[in-house]
């Protein structure tokens, strides 16, 4: 935003005004938001650009972004490097985020005309192909020709020491002096950050003629389009020097284009969002709700629409709903537009209901949405499920607090962190509800909360992951092979993985020491496949020639590609120090482990058919969610809103193990992007892939996939192939871990020595008998639990507390009973729990008009009559009590338990 319409630009004239007065309001001709996008891109594709499509909305190795922010995200890296661009001359519709982390809309969406969490940005991009002249000519064409905008509604802002800008505007495009306003860096002048390419920029504002504000108020004026000059390398300490080839780059916002070109002042007011709101609408009158047009109905309206559009992307893209990172902004996008749905009288599902509202208004930009229309609306319905069943008992917590009052209507961080940990309450929503109860929260306590939680989980984490080879030091030097635009070729498709040895002569492209004594190689030509594609990277040596020392030979650890780059970055084990010995040019032989490429390319394979097998059973609906294939089995996550069945997996087993018996021929080419869409190639949502050459790998009639990984020749080394475990990794996202080939030999012989173990132990003739002995074992063991657990009953009716103490819980009457220790007890483990908890039961039931608390050894117990006391949580009000009595615990609404840190005496408990 412009800093007071730039203080240092003069007055608008008296003439300026006149002008203005007697131009008047000149009607555009209405353009949609889809006519916005085809007019753009066929504008700049007629003046020599190559459309691309949007990059994917997760930045692809760029890992200072959480989501792609703006329209130049994706080329960040051919500012600095021209040449390396897919073409001289660009213009793209990206698809953008801006949600979490430093670049967050999130709170301020649906209660101002202009933010958004999901927006699209137009832009046009030149790596050294056009200046300044021509990007000015062709905006300013496109702007009054295309857009048939008039001048008189038009003003430009250029830096103030920007001069040939300056006359280029005033001079060649005529355009009269007193609308082009010169302004600071502060307001004109462009960065990537800190560090790197930078540069001043032009801005095209349009008169929104809001009559609130005179024409010099840049609250009246709307920026549409920013044109940026990258002439500049800004290093860390401030200096400027000139980039070698100076670039462009151009962001103009679809959504407010579209606000300009539709004659509104709200971008929620324009064609693709009031399809949304109308379906909004909808649904609120057949749940029985009065469509209002308060300030507040209209604001949760806006949000639900806007949420709506960033899900519905990130989940196209395979972000899922989860606990971290960008599955976790996903999350708090979904219940914030739920809850606004609530506040809509909205009581069934919110987002699955609007989705057709959304392929109506996009779907025919973004096919995706129509084609993932199952995936998507299943994964927002178990989202919204999986909320609604907290979302009330969160609400009650908080209308608890609102009741019981602060001085100053404050909800302390503690409770918001319970809301959080508990009932999956996004901080931000708390913030939201609080907000319309006219509270706030104490964030600086809930983030302290939350910090000492992450220590304390980090600090119990045993046996944590060993380091990534792939650490900051080595991140660097890549970034430098990457701008220094270094090189190889790999050769790795042409080891057949049947045979044992695999080298190549090789010579050294470029080398660098690491700080841990080890080295980092680039060799061409290359057999080592980097890390990627969810394969592991290949190990090996490489061997060097002609050194003083005579030939030596060092271990290859791991290896990985330069971002941007065909280049793949080897770890050289001990090879510090060594730049003269591997120097550029140096002769070198390079060998792979082929039992590992082996091993790996057999789990890529059975990967493949592992996929094919779940699409053919479950339906194409399912989709990858990751995966990781290493030499000795294959994880692979999918989405699926329920667990697979015995009979799935067996037949997903028959599938893959008939394909692998038939000795299929893997057949492997190279062709263009529509080239294997139009064969019906399956792409990862995530990936990104070139237009021009993508590599493809078939099965016969079984699978045809894009894939860079490496893989067998034919499918009978994969057999047998057995599936290990399935299971849920988070809502609507299962994973199943498999091995295939001589590794799954190997464990189905494990498998079958415990068996012969098990059934020694149980005494059973044979393995055939081993069943039959297992369930007459559970049987008896359910009895013996079943007899246990009515002791318990029994003895929680009968026994006599050790000690009683009367007192409050926050406002609620409690009395808490000390029961005789387990030892005394001789209970078994985990028996002291039970007994707490079947004591405070009967006693609940017995005398309902105060909270039960029973402490057993170590092991307490809190129970309550929720009839009682309805607006109570037995989980909350334990938690409260294990701060004077140390320990960890939760729980439900009538009956919480936990665990003390060590054993309390009476006299502790009378001083509560």
């Amino acid at each position: 935003m412009l800093s007071v319409w730039c203080r240092r630009a003069a007055p608008v004239s008296a003439h300026l005004l006149r002008l203005s007065s007697l131009a008047g309001y000149r009607q555009l001709s209405s353009m949609t938001a889809r006519e916005i996008r085809k007019r753009y891109t066929e504008y700049f594709v007629r003046n020599g650009h190559k459309h691309l499509p949007s990059a994917t909305i997760v930045p692809k190795n760029d890992p200072t972004l959480l989501f792609t922010n703006a329209g130049m995200v994706p080329f960040k890296q051919y500012f600095l490097n021209p040449s390396s661009a897919p073409h001289p001359m660009v213009a793209t519709v990206q698809k953008c985020v801006r949600a979490g982390g430093k670049h967050n809309d999130l709170d301020q969406v649906g209660f101002t005309p202009r933010h958004h969490t999901f927006f699209e940005m137009l832009g046009n991009f030149s790596f050294g192909a056009y200046s300044k002249r021509d990007v000015i000519r062709m905006a300013w064409a496109f702007v009054r020709r295309e857009l048939q905008m008039p001048e008189d509604m038009l003003r430009v802002t250029v830096l103030e020491s920007d001069t040939e800008t300056y006359e280029i505007w005033r001079d060649e495009i005529k355009l009269d002096p007193q609308r082009i306003v010169r302004c600071g860096p502060r307001d004109n002048f462009w960065s990537m950050g800190n560090e790197g390419p930078c540069g001043p920029c032009t801005e095209i504002f349009w008169d929104t003629r809001d009559p609130r504000y005179s024409i010099d108020d840049e609250e009246r004026w709307l920026e549409f389009w920013n044109v940026v000059f990258m002439q500049y390398h800004r290093s860390a300490n401030g200096q400027m020097t000139p980039l070698a080839t100076p670039c462009i780059d151009t962001g103009m916002g679809l959504e407010r284009v579209a606000s300009i070109m539709q004659g509104k002042t709200n971008n929620f007011d324009t064609d693709e969002f009031q399809k949304i709101i109308g379906g909004i609408e909808q649904l609120q009158i057949k749940h029985g709700s009065q469509v209002g047009s308060s300030k507040s109905e209209t604001a949760y309206r806006r949000v639900v629409a806007d949420h709506l559009r960033a899900s519905a992307f990130l989940i196209s893209e395979g972000v899922r709903p989860d606990t971290t990172g960008r599955g976790y902004v996903l999350r708090r996008i979904i219940r914030r537009a739920f809850r606004a749905g609530r506040q809509l009288g909205i009581r069934g599902p919110v987002l699955p209901a609007l989705y057709p509202s959304l392929v109506a208004a996009m779907g025919t930009d973004y096919p995706e949405l129509s084609e993932q229309q199952e995936h998507i609306s299943g994964t927002l319905q178990l989202e919204e499920e999986a909320f609604s069943k907290t979302l009330d008992r969160g609400l009650i917590l908080l209308e608890s607090i609102f009741a019981r009052g602060s001085d100053n209507k404050v909800i302390s961080g503690a409770d918001a962190y319970v809301l959080y940990d508990t009932h999956g309450f996004p901080i931000d929503l708390t913030e939201v509800i609080a907000r319309d109860h006219g509270w706030s929260v104490d964030i600086a306590e809930f983030e302290k909360i939350q910090m000492q939680n992450r220590q304390r989980n980090k600090a119990s984490w045993k046996n944590g992951k060993k380091a990534h080879p792939i650490n900051d030091e080595i991140n660097r030097k890549l970034a430098e092979w990457q701008d220094a635009g270094v090189s190889s070729q790999f050769c790795g498709y042409d080891v057949d993985p049947e045979q044992n040895t695999m080298s190549v002569s090789s010579r050294i492209v470029a080398f660098s020491s690491l700080a841990n004594g080890d080295g980092l190689a680039v060799i061409d030509p290359c057999p080592f496949y980097a890390q990627g594609g969810g394969q592991e990277s290949d190990m090996g040596y490489v061997t060097v020639h002609g050194s003083n020392q005579g030939q030596s030979t060092l271990a290859v650890t791991h290896a990985v590609a330069i971002p941007g780059s065909r280049a793949t970055a080897l770890v050289v084990a001990n090879a510090g120090g060594s730049e003269q010995q591997l120097a550029a040019g140096s002769a070198v032989t390079a060998g792979i482990d082929i039992g590992r490429r082996r091993g790996c390319a057999v789990h890529h394979t059975a990967t493949h058919l592992l996929h094919a097998a779940l699409r053919q059973v479950l339906g194409a609906t399912v989709q990858q969610a990751g995966s990781l294939v290493r030499t000795n089995g294959l994880r692979f996550d999918f989405t699926s809103p329920a667990a697979l069945t015995a009979d799935q997996l067996c037949q997903i087993e028959r599938m893959v193990n008939s394909t692998a018996l038939a000795n299929e021929r893997v057949v492997t080419s190279e062709m263009t992007l529509d080239a294997a869409r139009s064969r019906g190639a399956l792409a990862l949502f995530g990936e990104k892939y070139s237009r021009d050459n993508v590599r493809v790998v078939g099965i016969t009639d079984v699978s045809l996939e894009l894939c860079g990984g490496t893989h067998v020749r034919t499918t009978r080394s994969i057999y047998p192939f057995q599936i290990i475990s399935e299971g849920s990794i988070g809502a609507g996202t299962r994973r199943i871990e498999a091995c295939a080939g001589i590794a799954a030999s190997q464990w189905q012989r494990q498998q079958l020595e415990h068996a012969r173990a098990a059934a020694s132990k149980l005494n059973a003739p044979s393995l055939d008998m081993l069943s039959e002995k297992a369930q007459r074992l559970s049987d008896q063991t359910q009895t013996l639990r079943s007899e246990n657990e009515q002791w318990l009953r029994v003895a929680a009716t009968n026994m006599q507390a050790a000690a009683e103490h009367a007192t409050e819980l926050g406002s609620i009457p409690a009395r808490i009973h000390i029961l005789p220790t387990p030892e005394d007890l001789a209970l078994a483990a985990s028996g002291d729990m039970r007994l707490a908890a079947e004591y405070v039961c009967h006693w609940r039931g017995a005398q309902p008009h105060t909270a039960h608390v029973a402490i057993c050894g170590t092991a307490i117990a809190l129970g309550l009559c929720n009839e009682r006391f309805p607006k109570a949580q037995a989980g909350a009000m334990l938690r409260e009590l294990l701060k004077r009595l140390p320990g960890k615990g939760g729980g439900q609404s009538t009956l919480a338990q936990g665990r003390l840190r060590s054993a309390v005496s009476v006299d502790q408990i009378q001083q509560l």
